[in-house]
């Protein structure tokens, strides 16, 4: 595990913790900073941005923190197409 993987997990103090900003959940990490640069609309759209996201939590080690779900993209991605309805 890396060690600003480490840091983070002993610093953190609540759930809103992992946000970006206090108004910006992001990827349910502040480590994840894929940008969306244009709201998927089919699901291989949405698989393709998936994809994305996934191979940097796990190229930054992301994966391996305990408080980590990656449903929490998909959580993003369901929430990016309810706003534009």
């Amino acid at each position: 595990m890396s060690r600003a993987i480490t840091d983070c997990i002993i610093n953190r103090n609540s759930t809103s913790y992992c946000q970006l900003s206090p108004t910006c959940k992001g990827w349910g990490c502040r480590f994840l900073t894929t940008p969306i640069e244009e709201i998927p609309v089919t699901e291989q759209e949405k698989a393709k941005l998936f994809s994305k996201v996934y191979r940097e939590a796990k190229r930054k080690g992301v994966l391996e923190c305990p408080h980590y779900r990656s449903m929490f993209i998909d959580e993003v991605l369901a929430s990016l197409n309810h706003d534009r309805n």
